[in-house]
């Protein structure tokens, strides 16, 4: 990814409605009862997300938990979500699982990897890895073949969820403090993933956290320079109109991004694409030109080491 980096993600998220359309018509295998979807980073965003459109019949688990316990995978189909399917900590859970799972498979975009190699059965994820860029259709592509998945048939329209999320953008807001992203079911893996994304392309000191245990831990140190943002849909008491009309009342900035669309995939994606729409317009307002974790290269050396 040449010249702007941050122009060509924001090209690449203007191109994913085409991509992801084509890829929701393939073919994907079905996740049995009691399956494991297994990821690291986004990826673990992604896997979350098949235990919530499983309706909990799939559980979501971080490769190194599988590594730990790989007896959790005993006549159980497991799932692994990796882009590059270099990630070691997916390797050695495989090696180590693959004693114990009935079938592995590699949701991937390097179908002749280690670790597709390891599963024996491949999803190949409609992209090209380029090491050192940030997910944004390859979590796209990743999370729509996970529902697919585990759920079934994904019905979305894409390009209107796409179209929702330009006019819906401008509704996240960022801290000098911390960004907190906060969602309650599907919407949690979606906070997940905008939590990884401030992190990665702006610098910012991000977390995420389910909507409802908010009130309960970080809400007790939260700071006037922090920023609450809420993605609301999935929430079935509208505790986030209340959550939002409290903390304003009391002084402190809070963001509510609406529900948008006629199904869960259409009301996800939305969610996804206002969280990427979002920081790369705030990236460029702080004129950077590539992703902040690139230029620091100490950390990225330790992420590196850490991770392959």
């Amino acid at each position: 990814m040449g010249g702007n980096q941050i122009q060509a993600l924001a090209r690449e998220v203007r191109g994913q409605s085409e991509v992801l359309e084509r890829f929701a018509r393939s073919k994907l295998p079905k996740a049995p009862r009691g399956s494991i979807f297994v990821g690291a980073g986004d990826s673990y965003a992604a896997a979350l997300a098949g235990f919530y459109a499983s309706g909990g019949r799939c559980i979501a688990l971080d490769p190194y938990s599988l590594a730990a316990t790989p007896e959790m995978a005993e006549g159980l189909e497991v799932f692994f979500i990796s882009v590059s399917g270099r990630t070691a900590s997916n390797i050695i859970a495989a090696k180590k699982a693959g004693r114990y799972a009935k079938r592995m498979t590699a949701l991937t975009a390097v179908d002749d990897s280690q670790l597709a190699r390891l599963t024996g059965r491949v999803v190949k994820l409609p992209l090209d890895y380029v090491p050192r860029t940030v997910g944004m259709s390859s979590f796209s592509s990743s999370l729509l073949a996970v529902l697919g998945i585990a759920g079934g048939r994904v019905d979305c329209d894409f390009q209107s969820a796409y179209k929702r999320a330009v006019k819906d953008w401008r509704m996240i807001s960022y801290g000098k403090g911390t960004t907190y992203f906060l969602g309650n079911s599907l919407a949690y893996p979606a906070a997940l993933y905008a939590a990884a994304k401030t992190y990665e392309i702006l610098g910012f000191k991000a977390h995420a956290e389910l909507l409802e245990e908010f009130s309960h831990l970080e809400l007790f140190s939260l700071e006037r320079a922090d920023v609450v943002n809420i993605l609301s849909c999935f929430d079935p008491s509208d505790i986030s109109r209340k959550l939002k009309a409290v903390l304003s009342g009391q002084g402190y900035q809070c963001s509510k991004v609406p529900t948008s669309g006629a199904s869960n995939a259409d009301r996800l994606f939305h969610s996804v694409f206002v969280v990427q729409l979002s920081i790369i317009d705030r990236a460029r307002k702080a004129g950077l030109g590539e992703p902040g974790f690139l230029g620091e290269v100490g950390r990225l050396r330790a992420s590196d080491a850490m991770i392959y």
